[in-house]
């Protein structure tokens, strides 16, 4: 007896086609505007935000056109925020110690004047000078130190705070995820960094190759063979495969039918361009089904 499909959980093609567009989005900051008040008039700020996973964001650094290092957070934006209003000195600090990067300015962090977001009814304000920037550069083109979140709701309203938080530990991570050439790899490229609490959980993961060698990240597999991606070994560690051991620290889809990471739809510019990329890719994932 043929089995009827399950109503609430999408067929192969349309999952492989939101999967892909998800790995396009996510490797692509979005800019939007916020704006600083000079007299009676509103001049825009462009700002980048990371359009990645709700609990857990990344940044890529390439060197000579290939992949050396990525790098994970699961840290929540709202405990930077209190950090920075309590300890500014601190907050700076961790920026240099996380990206090892001791040039980082403390100015660079915080808004040096007024910065309002639009509303319908006109301009609020947003950021007072002289607060915490949660989106400076090196929380977003140049690294990523805590979630900024999600942009799918646009600049003009805060961060999305994500409904929950990829929990690791330390063991977790040693083996069995990563592979080079069919050998395990996982303990030379990957590491978990800034841990919490006495369990170990990881609040930071870094991904990269060895000093002193050559190739890409994009050169290793994962453990289905498939080629590494940040949004697959993201995946990977969400599902608890293959000696991941990985957990969810709250519900975070609506329907148990559905992959964790598929409410996160991407925001990119406008609903008839996601519409139409979602289309394309799909009709390429059902050519490729009946090929």
């Amino acid at each position: 007896m043929r089995r009827m499909p399950d109503p609430r959980r999408p067929d192969t093609g349309t999952l492989f086609a939101a999967r892909a567009l998800l790995q396009l989005a996510s490797e692509t900051l979005a800019l939007g505007c916020l704006f600083e008040r000079r007299g009676d008039a509103y001049i825009r700020v462009p700002v980048h935000r990371r359009q990645q996973m709700a609990g857990c964001e990344w940044h890529c650094r390439r060197l000579g056109g290939l992949l050396r290092r990525v790098s994970y957070t699961f840290e929540p934006l709202d405990g930077w925020i209190s950090l920075a209003k309590e300890a500014p000195e601190r907050v700076a600090a961790l920026y240099r110690s996380i990206l090892r990067r001791p040039d980082i300015a403390a100015t660079e962090l915080i808004w040096r004047s007024d910065v309002f977001a639009r509303r319908l009814d006109g301009y609020v304000l947003a950021f007072p000078a002289g607060s915490y920037n949660p989106l400076n550069p090196w929380n977003t083109v140049r690294g990523a130190v805590h979630l900024n979140g999600s942009a799918e709701a646009g600049f003009e309203a805060a961060p999305r705070l994500g409904p929950g938080r990829l929990c690791l530990s330390v063991e977790a991570v040693e083996r069995g995820l990563l592979f080079l050439g069919g050998c395990d790899r996982t303990a030379d490229v990957l590491r978990a960094t800034r841990q919490e609490g006495v369990a170990g959980t990881a609040g930071r993961l870094e991904v990269s190759v060895p000093e002193g060698e050559g190739w890409s990240l994009e050169d290793l597999t994962l453990p289905d063979g498939e080629r590494f991606t940040p949004l697959g070994l993201f995946q990977l560690l969400l599902d608890g495969g293959d000696g991941a051991q990985g957990g969810w620290s709250t519900e975070t889809s609506a329907s148990p039918a559905l992959p964790a990471w598929w409410g996160a739809m991407p925001f990119l510019p406008g609903q008839l361009v996601r519409e139409a990329v979602l289309r394309r890719l799909h009709g390429a994932a059902l050519r490729s089904a009946l090929t």
